[in-house]
């Protein structure tokens, strides 16, 4: 692991900031907030500042196609988990997370399929919870070492409509 000065913030708990399509919380065990990141890195950064994103109603078309016949939603948060970002979306997605320690080395890769069921046309753009979770384990299944971890996110919201958000942790 880095030992010197972290490429990027120890942000850990991340207040309900995004409105309208996306609305993201974060928390994790035992972190702090220190400093705003210096990492570059492409993705919107999510942090302690409000951040709107209405560019993505519901469709149906879309959510079939995010989210195919036999998918699971995430829709709590597991006692294992280390990290997690609780979201609102307005929109069914695919989320592709990456999770990168401070040498930027891939320690994980994970996704998480959201669907919005039985909406009516007067519903059809209230948001609904979901989460990304990360258990603390490495692609190997190992315990990843305690640490900042950068998570490099992309959500594919259907039909070409793709974002991507970035975030810090730090895992005590």
């Amino acid at each position: 692991m880095h030992t010197g000065p972290s490429p990027f913030s120890t942000r850990c708990l991340l207040p309900a900031a995004i409105s309208a399509a996306l609305f993201i919380a974060a928390g994790c065990r035992g972190g702090n907030p220190v400093s705003d990141p210096v990492y570059a890195d492409d993705g919107i950064w999510i942090l302690d500042s409000a951040y709107t994103l209405d560019e993505y109603p519901f469709q149906t078309a879309a959510c079939e196609e995010v989210f195919p016949a036999g998918s699971m939603n995430v829709d709590s948060v597991p006692p294992e988990a280390v990290a997690h970002l609780r979201i609102r979306a307005t929109a069914c997605y695919h989320a592709r997370v990456r999770v990168v320690d401070s040498d930027s080395d891939t320690v994980r890769t994970f996704e998480t399929r959201f669907g919005i069921f039985n909406r009516s046309e007067e519903e059809k753009n209230r948001g609904v919870v979901g989460f990304l979770v990360w258990d603390g384990k490495d692609d190997q299944g190992g315990t990843a070492p305690p640490g900042e971890y950068l998570w490099r996110m992309e959500f594919d919201f259907g039909s070409g409509r793709i974002r991507k958000f970035r975030t810090v942790f730090s895992v005590p």
